[in-house]
């Protein structure tokens, strides 16, 4: 029985500890830039106590890289090498300074380097200390009597100055370096006894506390101690295929080689990793126990003799601390509290062996090394102490012992790897007791982390990417440390990032955890109550602050979301679990604040603590009633938990009442109640007559009284409240409004507030009905709710026959609460929900119910949706486009977007608006909102496409844009619809699409398109651009040979098309004459300077003015002229003078017998020098000299800083290009950082024209703006003269002094700003004095200008100075003038007024009081300055009325002219003084002025028949009639008899209008009549025929259809008249 409990609690562990393995936590410690950990190998080394680490490449460089926090992006070096093998030095009990790291590197001719890093201040500078050579080692080695030849030599360890090397396989060297000037000692050096077969068959090595383990590819492990070099001990790993065939006696057993081992610190656990890539764990105490004969050393304490180290005195306490080890006794000589704690440590080690049964292995061995060596007060990383604090726990293992790592008897383990994830190089990073952690490479995955529990055999992986580098690290911990492409990270595998916090937050502090988040993007952490319980104990406020504001969350728990998104999805128990979680620190806050409120000295501190707790609960209370209307029963209660601990902390503040200790509630004592008067008639009435009788009389005490003595449950007043409620909705019911509202005000409800409540959330129709007259009629409702009501209404109209009341619905409780109303809402929908819909008649049939408060929640995109299925197609119009197309699309109603598209595709036309059926659409609405599929939706874009419109994102997507046109015709047709494209670049369609044809060399369609659309330079300026020509050589070869085909007579375009070919054939340089020839293509060349300007004579003649690409050297094309003799001698004739003989003898002849000259090797550059030999000099030997600067020049790389120095801008620019953009991953940075740089040095050099033009012109091809610094450089030369002028100081000290004003203002330094800006002003102001120029003028504001110019360009307020003066001067046109011309704020100008005399201020106030207050901020009046002279000028011209009128007398036709500029500017008055002008005819005036004055929806329809612009149209009689009868329907006769009087005030029509007026207006049917009669005597009149042509024109039918008889005896007959729709009548009697 008992071993059965047994292995269930063994199962259930492991089952617990295969949980805990599921979760894996990455945690990023250091950021380090991808470009750093791009440089290193495949592994990197991590130093144990510095923040670098190393890396050996492929190349076998070595890497270091400084992980500093002063560091500049992870800045490292890198060390040549090649390398084999690097270990860092291990130094924390040693003298070295810890501040500069050391490593021991070997090279690959065995030589040992011993490098030291400067880490401060960001850097990381390697220094070589020592070298030694591979003589010197086997010189050091034959010193002990060793001699041998050096085949192999590993790095043990490097500790404190002293290094371990295993030589050969089989030796140990054992050296202290030197320190100052003493040389490298060697403190022991032997050879290890082993089997002679075993020396060639060692694979791997490891020193692990002063023991080597030796593995040999025999199948053997050998242990030896490495102070003397004894054989200790040795494994036989054949052992285990034993074991594994006991186990698993059906497997077959495989023998595979072993490759590596690695040792636990604790000297536990061995893991041996084999070349089938599996692994081996063996626990060496159980198995020495098993086969105790392999364990070859065994002493007592009794064989040892008492001897004190070498060099210590024996009185010394370390020479009695070293014996007492040695002997039985437990006296302990050092009585220091740290000795103190060691000593009860390893007490609890031994007694932890003790209750094992079994002591360690290596117990014989007295000069082990422990794992925790030393003194560690040495400087750490800054984030090594996270490490530091969760590692000891981090796996969530229980601490076992070492007989529990394995199961009992069992000494072998192997790990398991699935084969879908089988490795190709696994490899063992540590080994504890308990885990062992691996990685390997996956060609498919990269690298992944596993970590093998030793004692379940369970496995857990962790993939790390393709991009990332295992980081090995010494020390006991076992730490899972990875180069990831975002910096140092830590694997965590059993701990989430919950617990991970929480642990770091015990052991480290708040601000550590918060960096932390910060650094991996996680939200703020939630502190454990422990470090609450600290932080009020140690009275930080600062972590009881911190730990209430990770409480703040409690309705949204996610960090990355705020709070009104994610409650409506937060369900409210999980908000009551948080509270009452939150219960125990608010306990400790309570008790906190009252015990320390009790001691005087304590009481700051106490409030202090209590503003904290108070503030963080009102703000809980707050942010719930805020995002909830109402409350439910849990949030309820989480609401009272937060109450009563305000009620019990609001006793410890100030001044606050204290509750008397003998106090006693009322409702425990229920004797001497009084009685009610009432109570008689009380008693014979129901529950519910009294509490309404109780309401409607102020009587709910008495009532709540008359209750408690009858022991009801309404004496509580909640319940009391809710049995009112209901007799407010029975009276409702009953339509007793004025009884319900006098319920709810003695309640003490907001009457108006509850029956909108009830309104928007009963679902009883009567009520709701009843409630929306009432609230109607007391105009409670805003426009949002009579919207909502006209909705519902509308939607029960559509959607439901004859309502009636659903039975089920009323069942349910009366009450509108929201929360309580929830089930009836959701049985309204599940009613409708449920029905068939496939039986219509039944589903119209039946009536349907919506809650005023779900459609007021529903936007208008919503609404509408659920009303277009019912409405007919003539309602679509009112209707936003949105909700229409969506509707159309997702029902594919192909005819009607058919008919849309068609009026959108006219709708800019000036049609007449009234006659549209659809609602205006966008490309944004259809983009946007098309639901149909695929086939529909490309029907639909290409209809549109075809009139050439698109949608906007294939506009932005040029592939997406060409697919398009492909659907429609391809890119080459007669009327390619492209006519408005600009892409965001501002290229037209032909630029950009010859740019998509460069890009993806579509040389053949490129040339194609060209010659369709007939595209040259001339009319594509595109086709000209330099650096197209250069990207791509093959495209200014087309485009040049197109140019010859156009003009066959002109040679140049040959010769340019020639050298374009050439480019080709030589793309490494520029194309020329001399490229050709050097190139080797000398026909070629020949063949272009035919076509040369001046032909091949003028090419040979090499004119300083000729252009360098046609230029050649004559010796030059001699040579190339070499394999044609006779085209040479053509071209280069020898003519010989007759008279003059060659030399039989030269000058070198005469010294050729002369020492210590040889003319056959000197003087080879001369022609005339016929005795030298092939291989002498060919040039006269000069400091330039490419052999010369190779052996002994210094060689200096110049940068663009040095050029600019020395005023050459070209070059700096070329340096720039070459050495570092072409470089640079970030170019855009570079530029902006670059620029940056040249600024300054322009600032610097203020007083140089030459450098200070050479950083302006550097900035300009940089592509940066160089206003900023050409003002700086004047503003800093003219204070410069200011002060050399006024003040006797040294020129130099003043210049130096600007200057480093300068460097100031610079890096953007406010103070410095102002003061310059103050030296500006004095200096203008003197230059003004000295120039003699008047100080208040045109000229002296002129210099004012830079004053402003500086002030926008660094931010600062405009200078007010010259203003002012103005203004004190009484110059109001100069104040106006100078503020209008450099856009002051109004405000500003406003504010300068006072200095004015007071009739000035009066007037000038009066002149700005309707300037707009914030019109022309800081940012519109840049923006201004930065547009265009041409658009101001097109401003100017549309706003300035007296400039139209002065330039409508140089044009012909003004007044024609002056009418289209009164519809452009919408400016009635012109066509008013059109009409004054001569030849003016009235009828036009008229159409413009009426056009002009009324609203623009009614001039559209009114012009909606006219063709073409508006401003060029003919005005006749036809518009005056279209426009008389817009004007008349629209009923805008007004502005149709204010035009009459104005153009027309004879005419009879005028008499017909006001005829018109007085009917349709005035009901003054006596007065028209008058109007008539006087209509039919003016058309007696000579006037008459001019009157009726007019009236024809106009409406011919009411010409026709009213004689004036006719209706004069209709008026007196009383009928009633009946007048044409034209005239805007309709049938009225008078």
């Amino acid at each position: 029985m008992g071993a059965a409990q047994e292995m269930a609690k063994r199962q259930k562990k492991a089952a617990g500890n295969a949980e805990v393995m599921e979760r894996v936590l990455p945690v990023l410690l250091v950021s380090v830039p991808s470009e750093a950990t791009g440089r290193l190998g495949s592994r990197a080394q991590l130093h144990r106590e510095q923040e670098v680490l190393g890396s050996l490449t492929a190349a076998g460089s070595l890497q270091v890289l400084s992980l500093a926090p002063g560091g500049r992006g992870g800045c490292g070096c890198c060390l040549d090498g090649p390398f084999r093998q690097f270990v860092w030095e291990d130094s924390h009990n040693s003298g070295t300074p810890t501040d500069k790291p050391r490593l021991l590197a070997l090279s690959e001719n065995y030589e040992l380097l011993i490098y030291e890093f400067n880490l401060k201040d960001g850097r990381c500078d390697a220094t070589v200390l020592y070298s030694y050579s591979e003589e010197t080692l086997q010189k050091l080695i034959g010193d002990q009597n060793v001699s041998i030849s050096l085949l192999s030599l590993r790095i043990l360890s490097f500790h404190s100055n002293r290094s371990l090397l295993f030589i050969n396989k089989c030796i140990v060297l054992h050296i202290i370096f030197p320190e100052r000037n003493a040389d490298i000692r060697v403190l022991s050096c032997f050879t290890l006894p082993l089997p002679a077969q075993t020396v060639d068959r060692i694979i791997d090595t490891q020193l692990c506390r002063g023991i080597l383990f030796v593995l040999s590819s025999l199948g053997w492990i050998y242990i030896f101690d490495i102070v003397d070099g004894r054989h200790v001990a040795h494994v036989d790993l054949a052992l285990h295929q034993e074991d594994m065939c006991n186990e698993q006696p059906q497997e077959p057993s495989t023998i595979s080689s072993f490759t590596s081992l690695k040792v636990s610190q604790d000297l536990d656990v061995i893991v041996i990793v084999s070349s089938s890539n599996t692994a081996v764990a063996l626990n060496l105490n159980l198995y020495f126990r098993q086969h105790p004969g392999h364990l070859l050393c065994e002493r007592t304490l009794e064989d040892i003799p008492i001897e004190g180290p070498k060099g210590i005195d024996e009185d010394d306490p370390v020479n009695s601390e070293y014996n007492m080890k040695l002997t039985k006794f437990s006296f302990q000589v050092d009585r220091s509290w740290k000795a103190q704690l060691s000593s009860l440590n390893e007490t609890i080690k031994n007694s932890r062996l003790e209750d094992y049964c079994c002591a360690p292995w290596f117990q014989d061995i007295l000069h082990l090394e422990s794992t925790e060596s030393g003194d560690h007060r040495t400087c750490v990383p800054s984030w090594s102490f996270i490490l530091q604090n969760v590692m000891h726990s981090q796996y969530n293992f229980p601490q076992k012992g070492p007989s529990k790592t394995v199961d009992p008897g069992r000494s072998w383990k192997r790990m398991r790897i699935s084969e879908q994830e089988e490795p190709f190089e696994l490899t063992c990073v540590s080994v504890t007791g308990f885990t062992a952690l691996f990685t390997w490479a996956v060609e498919r995955t990269g690298c992944t982390i596993a970590l093998w529990d030793l004692e379940t055999q369970g496995m857990q992986y962790f993939s790390l990417g393709k991009r990332c580098i295992p980081v090995d690290s010494s020390g006991s911990q076992q730490l899972c440390l990875v180069l990831t492409e975002n910096g140092l990270s830590l694997v965590l595998f059993g701990l989430t990032q919950e617990e991970f916090l929480n642990r770091l937050m015990i052991h480290g502090s708040a601000s550590t955890v918060d960096s932390l988040c910060h650094l991996n993007g996680w939200g703020r952490c939630s502190i454990p109550i422990h470090a609450l319980e600290a932080g009020i104990e140690n009275r930080q406020l600062d972590t009881v602050d911190f730990f209430l504001k990770s409480k703040e969350n409690l309705l949204n728990p996610s960090s990355k979301s705020s709070v009104p998104d994610q409650f409506d999805h937060f369900p409210s128990h999980l908000y009551l679990k948080h509270v009452e979680e939150l219960t125990p620190a608010l306990d400790l806050l309570c008790s906190a604040i009252r015990e320390n409120d009790s001691e005087t000295q304590s009481k700051h501190f106490s409030e202090q603590l209590l503003n904290l707790t108070l503030s963080f609960l009102n703000k809980q209370i707050k942010e719930l009633f805020i995002h909830n209307e109402e409350l439910d029963e849990h949030l309820q209660k989480g609401v009272n938990i937060f109450t009563s601990y305000i009620n019990e902390l609001r006793t410890f503040l100030i001044k606050f009442p204290w509750k008397l200790t003998d106090a006693v509630d009322e409702y425990d004592v229920k004797e001497n109640v009084p009685k009610v008067k009432e109570s008689n008639i009380w008693e014979e009435l129901s529950v519910e007559e009294v509490i309404a009788d109780a309401i409607l009389n102020n009587k709910i005490p008495e009532a709540q009284t008359f209750f408690r003595i009858n022991s009801h449950s309404a004496q509580r007043l909640e319940e009391l409240i809710k049995i009112g409620l209901d007799l407010v909705f029975d009276s409702l019911k009953k339509n007793n409004i004025k009884e319900a509202s006098e319920l709810l005000k003695n309640m003490g409800f907001n009457v108006k507030d509850q029956l909108l409540k009830i309104c928007f959330y009963t679902t009883d129709k009567n009520i709701r009905d009843f409630l929306v007259d009432i609230l109607k009629e007391k105009k409670y409702f805003s426009e949002k709710d009579k919207g909502t009501v006209e909705f519902v209404h509308q939607v029960e109209k559509f959607y439901s026959g004859s309502f009636q009341e659903n039975m089920q619905i009323q069942s349910f409780p009366r009450y509108w609460i929201r929360e309580q109303d929830f089930f009836k809402h959701k049985s309204v929908l599940d009613s409708f929900l449920n029905y068939d819909h496939k039986d219509k008649d039944k589903l119209n049939k039946q009536g349907h119910k919506i809650v005023l408060n779900w459609a007021h929640w529903w936007h208008r995109l919503t609404q509408e949706s659920i009303l277009l299925p019912r409405i007919s197609p003539e309602e679509y119009k009112s209707y936003s486009p949105e909700a229409l197309w969506r509707y159309l699309t997702a029902r594919h109603d192909w005819v009607s977007i058919i008919l849309w598209i068609g009026e959108f595709q006219t709708q800019n036309s000036y049609a007449s608006l009234q006659q549209n059926k659809w609602p205006p659409l966008t490309t944004d609405v259809m983009d946007q909102n098309t639901c149909c599929n695929n086939y529909m939706r490309n029907a639909i874009l290409d209809k549109l496409a075809r009139n050439g419109i698109f949608l906007t994102s294939e506009l932005e997507d040029f592939e997406l844009f060409l697919l398009r046109l492909n659907r429609i015709g391809g890119v080459m047709q007669d009327s390619l619809p492209v006519q408005n494209y600009k892409s965001k670049e501002g290229w037209d369609f032909h630029s950009h699409f010859i740019l998509y044809c460069l890009e993806y060399s579509l040389q053949h369609l490129l040339y194609v398109y060209l010659d369709y659309y007939k595209l040259s330079p001339p009319n594509c300026p595109f086709l000209e651009k330099k650096e197209l020509h250069e990207a791509h050589p093959w495209f200014e070869f087309l485009v040049q040979c197109r140019q010859v085909s156009s003009n066959l007579t002109d040679p140049k375009l040959i010769f340019q098309a020639s050298l374009a070919n050439a480019q080709i054939l030589i793309p490494s340089n520029q194309a020329s004459i001399s490229s050709m020839l050097l190139e080797g293509h000398t026909l070629l060349a020949l063949a272009t300077t035919m076509y040369a300007p001046g032909g091949v004579s003028q090419v040979v003649q090499n004119e300083e003015n000729e252009n360098c690409l046609k230029k050649v050297d004559p010796q030059l094309l001699k040579m190339a002229l070499t394999p044609y003799p006779k085209l040479k001698t053509a071209l280069f004739p020898q003519y010989t003078a007759p008279t003059v003989l060659p030399s039989d003898i030269t000058l070198y002849h005469l010294i050729q017998s002369l020492l210590p000259f040889d003319p056959s090797r000197l003087f080879g550059w001369q022609s005339a020098n016929t005795l030298a030999i092939g291989d002498a000099v060919s040039q006269l030997p000069h400091f330039s000299s490419p052999d010369l600067v190779n052996k002994y020049a210094i060689v200096e790389r110049l940068n663009f800083a040095y050029y600019l120095h020395h005023g050459r801008p070209s070059f700096a620019f070329g340096t720039f290009l070459v050495q570092e953009l072409t470089k640079s991953k970030t170019p855009k940075q570079l530029i902006q950082q670059v620029g940056n740089e040249a600024y300054v040095l322009g600032l610097s050099s203020f007083h140089i024209p030459s450098i200070g033009a050479s950083c302006v012109c550097f900035l300009e091809l940089l592509g940066l703006d160089s206003l900023k610094l050409r003002v700086d450089m004047k503003v800093a030369n003219i204070i410069l003269s200011y002060k050399c002028r006024n003040e006797d100081a040294q020129y130099n000290f003043i210049r130096e002094s600007l200057a480093e004003k300068l460097s100031k203002l610079a890096v953007g330094e406010k103070a410095t700003t102002e003061e310059l800006l103050i030296l500006l002003e004095e200096a203008i102001w003197n230059n003004i004095q000295q120039q003699e120029v008047k100080r208040l003028s045109s000229e002296s504001s002129s210099q004012w200008a830079l004053v402003v110019q500086f002030c926008r360009l660094h931010d600062m307020k405009l200078s007010t100075s010259y203003l002012r003066e103005c203004a004190k001067a009484n110059d109001w046109l100069q104040f106006i003038v100078h503020s209008q011309l450099h856009n002051y704020h109004p405000e500003e100008v406003k504010s300068l007024l006072q200095y004015f005399s007071p009739v000035l201020q009066d007037h000038l106030r009066l002149a700005f009081e309707n300037l707009p207050s914030v019109s022309n901020s800081r940012m519109d009046s840049d923006q201004v300055c930065n547009k265009f002279p041409q658009e101001l000028q097109r401003k100017k011209e549309k706003t300035d009325f007296f400039e139209i009128l002065l330039q409508c007398s140089e044009v012909p036709n003004s007044w024609c002219w002056l009418l289209a500029e009164a519809v452009e500017q919408q400016a009635p008055i012109l066509s008013v003084l059109a009409s004054c002008l001569q030849d003016a005819s009235a009828i036009p005036c008229l159409c413009v002025w009426i056009i002009t004055s009324v609203e623009h929806s009614v001039a559209v329809e009114a012009m909606g028949h006219i063709q073409g612009t508006i401003e060029d149209h003919t005005w006749d009689l036809e518009d005056l009639s279209v426009i008389w009868r817009t004007l008349l329907t629209r009923q805008k006769s007004k502005t149709l008899i204010r035009g009459f009087q104005l153009f027309f005030k004879d005419s009879p029509l005028l008499l017909m209008m006001e005829m018109y007026e007085l009917c349709m207006f005035f009901k003054n049917y006596k007065e028209a009549e008058a109007k008539l009669l006087e209509f039919q005597k003016s058309l007696e009149t000579k006037i008459m025929a001019f009157s009726l042509n007019i009236l024809h024109g106009l409406c011919p039918d009411v010409a026709e259809a009213l004689p004036i008889q006719m209706l004069i005896s209709s008026y007196k007959k009383g009928k009633g008249v009946y007048l044409s729709p034209a005239w805007g009548f309709n049938t009225c009697p008078f």
